[in-house]
């Protein structure tokens, strides 16, 4: 595929993006009807530029992967190494620690290449920083699971209670975007995974990454890993018949404690109460709430749970 036809597919999607998603988008409504006239165009706009890539993506057959059986670990990585993490990251994996029944198996950036094998254009343009941290990430934990199954959490995933069975149970399973978060035209969330090793719907979407990136030298929009499995789901028969047995279930539970309630007083039973639909919550280690952090709030009991004695 061409540069200039990359190129022009790129400004078509910005222009359409533009004229649907800001000029066209009437200013009388409400902010939520804004957002979803936004987010409506961002996905119309991300998809038809992705769909150049459709007809290769429709021919994937995932090779057959090796079937040596492998004890169920959970994978997370933080790239500077588990002892250079801030405060909150650290509490994630304390809790991750305490509460899975998993092995957890914390990578960084020298290690990572112990578990996974990588075409060498992405790793030459990660290293290059063609593809950030994050996009990588996205490669790196389909490529773990691929290659060894498990599960996969962000190491700002704040584990409460062991991973439900049902999902355990499933050959593959993530969380449907839902409607409560940035991003939400973004098909799945991808901040936790569960999958057995092997599983058609990572082989295909892992190479329908290694398709874009092999042309690419930036991403499209922020999600699209995201996107590339919304992509393969519609247009390849393996990944639309695996993924078409999953159970789908919203990812906003997931998001019910930080966001609103981060600097909210710690209280036992509130907490108990926003946790008590997910294993897990969110949190965000940027959060510039983090700053000024005030003795007692749900964000200080979070950091400084679990601590060694």
């Amino acid at each position: 595929m061409s540069w200039i036809g990359r190129k022009a597919g790129r400004t078509a999607k910005f222009l359409h993006l533009v004229l649907k998603g800001h000029i066209l988008n009437p200013v009388w409504a409400s902010r939520e009807d804004r957002r979803k006239r936004r987010y409506s165009a961002t996905f119309d706009s991300v998809m038809g530029y992705l769909r150049r890539y459709a007809g290769p993506i429709s021919r994937i057959r995932p090779a057959k992967p090796d079937t040596t059986p492998e004890p169920e670990r959970a994978f997370t990585i933080w790239y500077q190494g588990e002892e250079q993490a801030p405060p909150l990251v650290k509490a994630c994996f304390r809790s991750m620690r305490r509460h899975l029944k998993q092995e957890l198996v914390v990578l960084d950036e020298k290690t990572l290449f112990d578990w996974i094998t990588l075409p060498d254009y992405i790793v030459d343009k990660w290293r290059s920083g063609k593809i950030a941290h994050t996009q990588f990430s996205d490669i790196c934990r389909i490529e773990l699971l691929y290659e060894h199954g498990g599960l996969w959490f962000d190491a700002t995933d704040y584990v409460t209670s062991p991973v439900p069975q049902y999902i355990m149970d499933e050959d593959f399973f993530l969380f449907m975007a839902g409607k409560k978060i940035r991003g939400s035209y973004a098909f799945i969330q991808s901040c936790f995974i569960r999958a057995k090793k092997g599983n058609p719907v990572l082989g295909v979407w892992r190479d329908a990454n290694a398709v874009y990136w092999k042309e690419e030298d930036s991403k499209i929009n922020y999600f699209v890993h995201h996107m590339l499995l919304r992509l393969s789901v519609d247009v390849n028969p393996v990944a639309a018949e695996h993924f078409g047995r999953m159970p789908k279930v919203d990812q906003d539970p997931t998001h019910a404690l930080w966001g609103e309630h981060c600097t909210d007083l710690y209280d036992e039973a509130a907490f108990a109460s926003l946790t008590a639909d997910s294993f897990f919550q969110k949190t965000n280690y940027k959060d510039k709430r983090l700053k000024d952090m005030t003795p007692g709030t749900v964000a200080e009991h979070i950091i400084n749970s679990n601590l060694p004695e």
